[in-house]
């Protein structure tokens, strides 16, 4: 799947870098619900899904210049 802060070149400069991360923000909380429900093996997989999208995104943002 692609997400927007994989592909945050293609954002707007004028929207950057807020649509990315309150796009982040919008996916994490939507990993994030039932949470609590969830086998432990299946927290795991969300936890390092998450952690994998997070580290993606800083990336991103860093290679264009947004945060140091």
């Amino acid at each position: 799947m692609t997400y927007i802060w994989n592909r945050a070149d293609r954002v707007p400069k004028e929207n950057m870098p807020h649509v990315v991360e309150d796009a982040f923000k919008r996916w994490e909380e939507d990993q994030f619900k039932n949470f609590e429900h969830l086998s432990d093996e299946r927290k795991l997989l969300v936890r390092q899904k998450v952690s994998k999208q997070l580290r993606e995104k800083n990336v991103n943002l860093i290679k264009l210049g947004y945060y140091k």
